[in-house]
């Protein structure tokens, strides 16, 4: 059985898509209050990441879910959701961010910034990448059932960095 990371930049779909996965999810949200040194002045948690590691169990056949799922040890495989800059901007506006943590969202959106941080813990035959730019939830869920089914690959490459070149 594998343990799966599924994470991305804030705004990809990570927890409104893992709740039409067929698997046990391990939302990393539902540890927050408990593993933090409390919020910032604009309300994000402020997460130990040691502490929160310690508080995790993640069993097999589960999918931990959040923005730093593919920070864990323990995960066999990592899906990284991936999202267009140009779609993910109106996502982030409607939650609410402040400009600031919409442009660093972005920025690291554009780069890759959670991709390469995955690279760093797992092979990349191990970590696979889901745009969900253009899918509904449900598309992307069931693109998603099908890869850890065997059925599908998924992307290899995704690149947005040329949207950078657009900001300046």
């Amino acid at each position: 059985m594998v343990r799966y990371a599924l994470t991305g930049t804030p705004g990809t779909g990570k927890t409104t898509i893992s709740k039409l996965l067929d698997q046990k999810i391990i939302a990393l949200s539902d540890y927050y209050k408990d593993s933090s040194e409390g919020k910032t002045g604009s309300g994000e948690w402020i997460i130990d990441i040691d502490k929160i590691k310690k508080k995790v169990f993640i069993t097999e056949d589960s999918i931990l879910e959040g923005h730093f799922a593919h920070e864990f040890d323990n995960i066999d495989k990592i899906i990284v959701l991936r999202c267009d800059p140009k779609v993910l901007i109106n996502r982030l506006k409607e939650r609410g961010y402040s400009k600031e943590k919409v442009r660093e969202n972005l920025e690291a959106e554009a780069i890759g910034t959670i991709y390469s941080e995955s690279l760093e813990r797992l092979d990349f035959t191990n970590i696979a990448q889901l745009d969900t730019s253009s899918n509904t939830v449900s598309e992307s869920a069931d693109i998603l059932k099908e890869f850890m089914n065997g059925n599908i690959k998924l992307e290899e490459e995704i690149d947005y960095s040329e949207r950078i070149l657009e900001w300046y």
